[in-house]
């Protein structure tokens, strides 16, 4: 009968094989407006997102389009463009990873990781480092 975990292994300290992570700062305060969404983050950070931006950069699968079941990608939206009035109704945390966002259009189904919703950030500091990226 063999044992689990295996003796070499239940000595070894995992942790060294383990992939460094990047600690991913979270969300301490979000605010719906009018015009623009901010999240302020726990590192300080001011995340600032138009509206219109923030929704057509939905990543659902109905807007962002979903993988083809054989592979390849079948890109089907259901919205090519947001209208200018376009307004974040409400938000709620999605486990510890991302928020979610109802819309003025009845659309509540994107689910935006801390991460990406952070690459859309358009406050000046970060549209800045993007510019000088290239």
């Amino acid at each position: 009968m063999s044992r689990w975990p295996p003796a070499d292994l239940s000595t070894q300290d995992l942790s060294e094989r383990a992939e460094p992570r990047t600690r991913l700062p979270n969300p301490k305060a979000v605010s719906l407006g009018d015009r623009e969404v901010r999240v302020d983050w726990s590192d300080g950070h001011r995340s600032v997102f138009s509206n219109k931006t923030l929704r057509e950069a939905c990543p659902c699968a109905g807007c962002a389009g979903e993988g083809a079941p054989l592979g390849g990608r079948a890109f089907i939206p259901l919205k090519v463009a947001a209208p200018e009035d376009i307004r974040a109704t409400q938000y709620s945390r999605v486990g510890l990873y991302a928020l979610a966002f109802a819309w003025s259009d009845g659309h509540s189904t994107g689910i935006y990781p801390y991460d990406y919703l952070l690459g859309l950030c358009e406050c000046d500091a970060c549209l800045a480092k993007r510019a000088a990226q290239g």
